[in-house]
């Protein structure tokens, strides 16, 4: 990789590594408000474009190159579009063109990227926040489904039911439910999967077989002891065959557990990591796996066959240095053009490397060829996003995979289309001459939207358009009878000009023409939720109250408001159930817009332009994170029961309460049959573990007063609510304890040696203490008809705190069994 050798005397220093954002926190207003609002604030930054495009015959490992084959010269014009590359006009029509091309060789191609690379660098690298620019919308995954129902709305089907395939085994949706997809035929990653038969559970970096009539663990396979594995870990599930996605953040992990990785995979980036594993007899075998340079974006899995979206970030690999003051800005750009210039390829371009249950292959090789890359016509921002084709139950095979010279952000499928979308390249270096460039980029903003149809294997870009604004979340788009619905919102919220529209895009010889739209929908609101069905459409925007809109789409040249119902609170999730009924669970709120807690709503959308909420249930001080995790949202239609996570908070945002409610429909009613937990304080598997408990006993006089005095004061029973507990633990025991956050370190191995704690180099030491929180309930399931399953633990955000699988009656609720998964 191609470094910066020298920075010569001019005061430089390296940017830092940031963390991302923890998840699963309260929060003490609505983050899509927030998020809506930090947006606003942060025109400055890089904004990208995302596009995927056709697959193309693989080429030669373009990684042999030389330095800088071409000579390009930082200040010549682009050769796509000849014009001066790295300056956007700062006018207020800041606009694009999307159509995408490739380039016939390697040597265009690095031409291409030393052209237009070199001339955007500055002082700090590739902007002026040594980012990629802010994330578009939230967090959650797909679109609302198809419908063909007279009442315009389609009851919402997991795409597991393709997983059942054997007639004679358990039904999807009559004995067992699945993860909660947003399209029909659209099938999503997720942290657990059930065919019915098994549960497959991915919790503190091991997958976890479960078989569900014996109530048994039956396999286990540790992750990182076979490669390594992260936050951000999901699956697919075919038969008896998984392909699971991770992700690494080496500022997560210093010492990442990887083994021999070859040198030219840089490991000090994020990585990607494809497994694919076959489940013989109830235990997992990993069988085949993928290491990628670049981070996981998202996924969807249809007809089998897995779309694995990839970001690769050069920067990383550039030797880009920064400025300490002013003085230094001149030096410091020189040097980030001159490290531009001298780049190969390989700094580009994502490396890969395969492995096996006998480890990774020797070398490496670009996951890439160069016909696989195509480039916007006009510059897109700085990353590579590819995309993989492959199938959960067969081979990885890379020769498929397509790629563009563009970041990637969002991601929505359709069972014919695979669309992606970002927010368009704003050059900051404009910002010197044009003061006000940070308002006009705000207020000009678009959102390209990228069109790519689905075969068997593989996915051809089609067509390319933009819209203004910026998407909410996957949910504001969706494809139905051929046209790509998509809502979008315009303006600032803080000065009341943001307004929210919707557009109606169709192919039309490679682009995605607008033919239609409607607006003046939440003026200086910001949109809470959005779900679009078939030819009808629910909007949520809020400020102070809830204005509830109900579009009729069924003239896709004329796509109209027809109802507004204005509520206090608002709903961050929109749930059709049939029927003309739409539950919206979301947050209650005063008149004033003060969020008091969750509000769960029933509306009858039978008239659209009549909308009516005819039942609601909350529950003060409560927050549920379904508006950013669609997954946790269990919809049990035989008996017309909704399953929904809630956390509830003290004055001091302490958690006094976690679990999940049952609330079960019934006509225009909302009736709580009950509620489920996994507090484990009034039970006996409390102080449950597989590692051994220190006593005083334990304890040898030693030279260390101090510390023997210590560990004395953390040493009591199992069962102790007061003080911590230290734990040995063997190679094969999780370090966890029921009840307890368990915290493995070295200096606890080197204290315990200190005072003659009896343990060996391959035991570990930990410290542990009584949890102030009740375990995280993050996924419900029905197995068998008639039970509830659930998942607990702090799986999701901290792994120091054991998961557990709890099963409950379905009708009485009473606890059955619980399986402690570690």
């Amino acid at each position: 990789m191609s470094k910066v050798a020298s920075l010569g005397k001019v005061a430089m220093s390296k940017p830092a590594m940031s963390k991302p954002e923890s998840l699963g926190k309260p929060m003490s207003k609505p983050e899509s408000t927030s998020r809506s609002r930090l947006r606003a604030s942060l025109a400055v930054l890089t904004i990208a474009i995302a596009t995927v495009v056709a697959a193309a015959c693989r080429g030669d490992d373009p990684l042999s190159l030389g330095t800088n084959p071409s000579g390009a010269d930082p200040s010549v014009t682009d050769p796509s579009t000849g014009e001066l590359a790295g300056i956007v006009p700062a006018h207020s029509e800041i606009r694009f063109t999307s159509t995408l091309s490739n380039f016939g060789n390697c040597d265009d191609l690095l031409q291409h990227i030393h052209t237009t690379a070199a001339a955007r660098v500055g002082p700090y690298g590739f902007d002026s926040s040594g980012g990629f620019g802010p994330q578009m919308g939230g967090t959650e995954a797909g679109t609302g489904p198809a419908s063909s129902a007279a009442s315009g709305v389609r009851v919402n089907r997991s795409a597991d039911a393709a997983l059942d395939s054997d007639n004679s085994g358990p039904l999807f949706g009559v004995n067992f439910s699945g993860t909660n997809v947003a399209e029909i035929g659209v099938d999503e990653a997720d942290l657990i999967k059930t065919d019915g038969k098994r549960v497959l559970v991915l919790a503190n970096d091991e997958l976890v077989v479960i078989d569900a009539q014996q109530r048994l663990v039956t396999g286990r396979l540790k992750l990182r002891e076979k490669a390594w594995a992260d936050s951000g870990t999901e699956m697919f599930l075919q038969g008896d065959d998984l392909l699971i996605v991770s992700q690494q953040w080496p500022s997560y992990d210093p010492e990442p557990q990887v083994r021999a990785l070859p040198d030219d995979i840089d490991d000090q980036t994020n990585l990607t990591l494809i497994s694919r594993v076959e489940l013989t007899d109830g235990d997992p075998v990993l069988v085949s796996g993928l290491v990628i340079e670049g981070s996981y974006v998202d996924s969807r899995s249809i007809d089998g066959v897995a779309r694995i979206i990839v970001r690769s970030h050069p920067d990383h690999n550039l030797g880009f240095v920064y400025p300490e003051n002013e003085q230094g800005h001149d030096a410091a750009t020189r040097i980030n053009r001159e490290a531009v210039l001298a780049t190969e390829l390989s700094d580009w371009l994502p490396r890969t490397v395969r492995f096996d249950n006998r480890g990774y292959e020797e070398t490496s090789t670009s996951l890439l060829g160069c016909e696989q890359v195509h480039v916007p016509t006009v510059f897109a921002g700085f990353g590579v996003l590819s995309v993989l084709s492959i199938p959960v139950d067969g081979d990885i095979d890379i020769g498929t995979t397509t790629a563009v010279l563009a970041p990637g952000e969002m991601t929505y499928a359709s069972t014919q289309s695979v669309f992606v979308a970002t927010q368009a390249w704003i050059d900051v270096a404009a910002s010197a001459e044009d003061p006000d460039i940070s308002q006009r980029a705000l207020e000009a903003r678009e959102t390209a939207i990228h069109r790519f149809e689905l075969s068997s294997n593989s996915a051809a870009y089609t067509a390319s358009g933009s819209v203004p604004g910026d998407l909410h979340n996957q949910f504001s788009m969706s494809e139905y009878d051929g046209h790509l619905r998509v809502v979008t919102s315009t303006g600032d919220p803080w000065d009341g000009s943001s307004e929210t529209f919707l557009r109606v895009l169709r192919e039309s010889e490679g682009e995605l023409i607008e033919i239609g739209s409607v607006g003046d929908m939440g003026k200086g609101e910001t949109v809470q939720s959005v779900r679009l069905i078939g030819d009808v459409g629910y909007v949520v925007t809020f400020e102070q109250v809830d204005p509830f809109y109900t579009l009729d789409l069924s003239d896709h040249t004329d796509p109209r408001v027809v109802g507004e119902l204005k509520i206090p609170g608002f709903s961050s999730y929109l749930h059709p159930i049939g029927n003309g009924r739409v539950i919206g669970v979301g947050s209650d709120a005063t008149e004033q817009g003060r969020v008091t807690g969750s509000k769960v709503s029933l509306f009858d959308v039978n008239d659209p332009a009549d909308p009516r909420e005819v039942a609601v249930w909350t529950l003060p001080d409560g927050w549920s994170y379904i508006g950013w995790d669609h997954h946790s949202f269990l919809w049990w239609e035989p008996e017309q029961v909704a399953v929904i996570p809630f956390e509830t908070y003290t004055e001091d945002h302490i958690s006094s309460w976690a679990g999940a409610v049952v609330l079960r429909i019934d006509g225009n009613e909302i009736i709580e049959t009950g509620r489920i937990d996994h507090d484990t304080s009034d039970t006996d598997i409390l102080g449950r573990t597989d590692c051994t408990f220190v006593t005083a006993d334990d304890i040898h006089v030693g030279e260390n007063e101090n510390i023997k005095s210590l560990l004395e004061k953390t040493v009591l029973e199992s069962t102790s609510q007061d003080v911590g507990q230290v734990i040995i633990c063997g190679p094969d025991d999780r370090t966890q304890v029921t009840g307890y956050e368990c915290f493995a370190d070295e200096f606890l191995s080197e204290e315990a040696e200190w005072v003659g704690i009896d343990f060996t180099d391959s035991e570990t030491i930990a410290l542990c203490w009584p949890t102030e929180r009740m375990p995280i309930i993050g996924r419900t399931m029905v197995i068998d008809g008639d039970e509830f399953w659930s998942i607990s633990g702090r799986w999701r955000v901290d792994s120091s705190q054991p998961a557990r699988v709890q099963i409950n009656d379905l009708t009485s609720l009473a606890r059955l069994d619980a399986i402690e998964i570690g």
